[in-house]
C-alpha cells in the first residue's frame, strides 16, 4: 500500500497560486487564439481555463480547511454537518486577520451595553459577511464564535462541534496517560464520564420520526466542570422555545441527565415525534454549585448576566414565544436574570429554594406585562422546604402552582407520562389548559415534617456565620431527611442534629441546650408539637 499522504496547507496554497498564475498566462493565449482561429476553434483551451480556475479554487478551499484542522478536529465535517459552505479558499490570510480584528472591534465597542444591544451589533456584523467569511470564522475562531450570543446558530453549531472534537481528543489523551500511571486515581472515573458525554455529542440524535440529525450546541466549554447549551429541534423555525436552567451538581460529566429531560420535553407523547414548531434548549451556562456552596447566592449572581446575554442572542421564527423552565438553584439564578430585564413570555419555577430574600411575590420580579408565572413543588422536595434563599414561589399568591402528578422528591419534574411534564408542554406550546395544584396548602399535609424542616433550617442559618454556610449546607440533607422520615420527636431529632453538626465542623456554634431549644421551637412553630 502507498504510505498515507498528509495534506500540507502551504503546499496546497502554493499549487493554487501556481495554477492561478498559469491560468492568467493561458488566458492571454486564449485571447490571441480567438483572434487567429475564432472562438469556436478555441473551445478546448476554454475548457482548460475553467478546469484551472475551478481546481485553483478547490485547492485554496482545501488549504484553508487543512490549516484550520492543524489545531485538531474535522473542520470540513463541522461545516458540512450544518450546511455551511466549505468553499472558503476565497478568504485569504489577510481576510482572516481582518475578520478577526473587525469582530473584536465590535465586541470592544460594546462591552458594557445591554445584552440586547450587544447581540444586535453582532447580528449586524455577521449579516454583512459572505457565506465563506462566516464559515471561515467558525473554524478559525471557534472559541470566540461558539459562545458568541447574536452570531448565527448554524455558525455556532459548527464552531462548537469543532471544540468538542478537540476537547474529546485532549481528555482521551489524559485518560490514557492516567490509566497507565495511576489507574486508581479518582479522576479516571470523571474523565471516563466526560469522554463518554463528548463521544455522545458527536453522535447524531435520532428523532421520533427516525431522522438522524447532528446534535446542535450553542455553547461548549470543557474547562472546569464544563458548560453546555444544546438545542433540540429546529430553532430557526420554532414558534415555541423553552430554555431549561438546571441547578446544583450539574456538570459536563453528568449532562446526559439534563439531555434526557430535554428529549422528553420536546417529544410529543402520542406520536413520539418532536413537537411541531418547537425547540428546547438546555442551558448549563454557569458554574453550578455543589451542596457546600448551594446556600450562597454568588454563583447565581455571576450566572444571571450570562443567561440574559444568551436569551438576547437567540433567534427563532418571527413572533416566537419563549418559556423559561428553571429548576432548583437555577430558579435563584433565573430570578436574578429576570430582575435584570431578561425577557420571557412564561416562567416556571420548579423545586425552588427561593428566589432571593427580597422576592416575596411575582410582582417583585418586575416582569413585563403579560408574563405568565408558574411554580411546581413535588411532595418530598426538601430543597423547596428549606427556603434557603427566600420564600418558595409555590407559596406565592400571585404565582399559579401547577400539579406535579406522580412526581416526588427533587428530580422528577420531567418524568414521562406524568401530569408535571404535560403541564410543562402545555406552557411551552400554549396548546390546552394546565392542571393546577388542588391539594392542601398545609406543608405537612403534603409531606410529614416539611413545616418542621422549614423552621429548623431558618433557625440553624441564623446561628452560623455566612463564611461557614458551606459546611451548614452539607449538614442540611441528613437533618432534613431525618425530620421527614418521622424523626420528629425532640430527643431523636436533637441527637441527629447535634451529631450531624459536629461531623460538619459546626459543633462549636451550638451547645446541646441550643440545639434542643431550636428543635423544640421548630416542632412547635411547624404545628407538630412535642411528641
Amino acid at each position: 500500500m502507498d504510505p498515507e499522504r498528509v495534506a500540507d496547507a502551504d503546499e496546497l496554497e502554493m499549487l493554487a497560486k501556481l495554477l492561478t498564475d498559469k491560468r492568467q498566462l493561458a488566458e492571454q493565449y486564449y485571447t490571441r487564439a480567438c483572434h487567429l482561429v475564432g472562438q469556436a476553434q478555441a473551445t478546448s483551451l476554454a475548457a482548460m481555463l475553467r478546469w484551472a480556475r475551478n481546481t485553483a479554487t478547490e485547492l485554496g478551499n482545501r488549504a484553508a480547511i487543512v490549516r484550520a484542522g492543524e489545531k485538531g478536529g474535522d473542520p470540513f465535517g463541522a461545516l458540512s454537518a450544518f450546511g455551511l459552505t466549505t468553499a472558503i479558499g476565497t478568504v485569504s490570510g489577510q481576510d482572516r486577520t481582518r475578520l478577526e480584528k473587525d469582530l473584536k472591534s465590535v465586541l470592544d465597542r460594546n462591552p458594557t451595553v445591554r445584552p440586547e444591544q450587544r447581540a444586535e451589533a453582532i447580528r449586524k456584523f455577521f449579516g454583512k459577511l459572505t457565506a465563506a467569511e462566516r464559515a471561515s470564522l467558525a473554524i478559525e475562531q471557534p472559541e470566540m464564535v461558539g459562545r458568541l450570543d447574536g452570531a448565527p446558530a448554524t455558525v455556532r453549531y459548527a464552531a462548537n462541534r469543532l471544540l468538542i472534537e478537540r476537547a474529546l481528543a485532549h481528555d482521551q489523551k489524559d485518560l490514557t496517560a492516567l490509566k497507565a500511571t495511576d489507574p486508581k486515581n479518582a479522576q479516571v472515573a470523571l474523565l471516563e464520564k466526560r469522554v463518554a458525554r463528548m463521544t455522545e455529542f458527536l453522535q447524531p440524535r435520532v428523532t421520533g420520526d427516525g431522522r438522524s440529525v447532528p446534535r446542535q450546541f450553542l455553547l461548549f466549554d470543557p474547562a472546569g466542570d464544563g458548560r453546555v447549551a444544546e438545542v433540540f429541534g429546529d430553532l430557526a423555525k420554532a414558534k415555541h422555545v423553552a430554555v431549561m436552567v438546571p441547578g446544583i451538581t450539574n456538570r459536563l460529566d453528568n449532562y446526559d441527565s439534563i439531555a434526557k429531560d430535554a428529549r422528553w420535553l420536546v417529544m410529543d407523547p402520542n406520536t413520539k415525534k418532536d413537537l411541531p414548531e418547537t425547540a428546547v434548549i438546555t442551558w448549563l451556562g454557569y458554574d453550578t454549585p455543589e451542596f457546600g456552596d448551594s446556600v450562597l447566592p454568588s454563583k447565581a449572581e455571576a450566572g444571571a448576566p450570562a443567561l440574559h446575554s444568551f436569551r438576547a442572542g437567540l433567534d427563532a421564527a418571527k413572533g416566537a414565544k419563549f418559556a423559561l423552565f428553571a429548576h432548583s438553584y437555577g430558579t435563584l439564578l433565573s430570578s436574578k436574570a429576570l430582575q435584570e430585564g431578561t425577557p420571557f413570555d412564561s416562567v416556571v419555577f420548579m423545586g425552588s429554594p427561593g428566589l432571593g430574600p427580597t422576592i416575596n411575590s411575582a410582582a417583585d420580579l418586575k416582569l413585563e406585562s403579560g408574563t405568565q408565572v408558574f411554580a411546581m413543588r413535588a411532595p418530598g422536595d426538601w430543597v423547596s422546604y428549606t427556603e434557603a434563599h427566600g420564600r418558595d414561589p409555590a407559596d406565592m399568591t400571585d404565582i399559579r402552582r401547577l400539579a406535579t402528578g406522580q412526581s416526588s422528591g427533587h428530580s422528577q419534574y420531567y418524568m414521562q407520562k406524568n401530569t408535571g411534564l404535560q403541564n410543562l408542554q402545555t406552557v411551552l406550546t400554549g396548546d390546552g389548559c394546565v392542571q393546577t395544584f388542588m391539594g392542601s396548602p398545609k406543608l405537612d399535609d403534603e409531606q410529614f415534617g416539611a413545616g418542621n424542616v422549614r423552621v429548623l433550617v431558618k433557625e440553624l442559618q441564623s446561628r452560623v456565620p455566612q463564611w461557614k454556610a458551606g459546611e451548614l449546607a452539607t449538614a442540611f440533607e441528613p437533618i432534613i431527611k431525618g425530620a421527614m422520615d418521622g424523626s420528629a420527636d425532640v430527643s431523636t431529632l436533637t441527637a441527629l442534629t447535634a451529631t450531624t453538626l459536629a461531623d460538619s465542623g459546626l459543633g462549636g456554634y451550638f451547645t446541646k441546650q441550643d440545639i434542643a431549644q431550636i428543635v423544640v421551637r421548630s416542632l412547635k412553630e411547624s404545628g407538630l408539637g412535642q411528641r
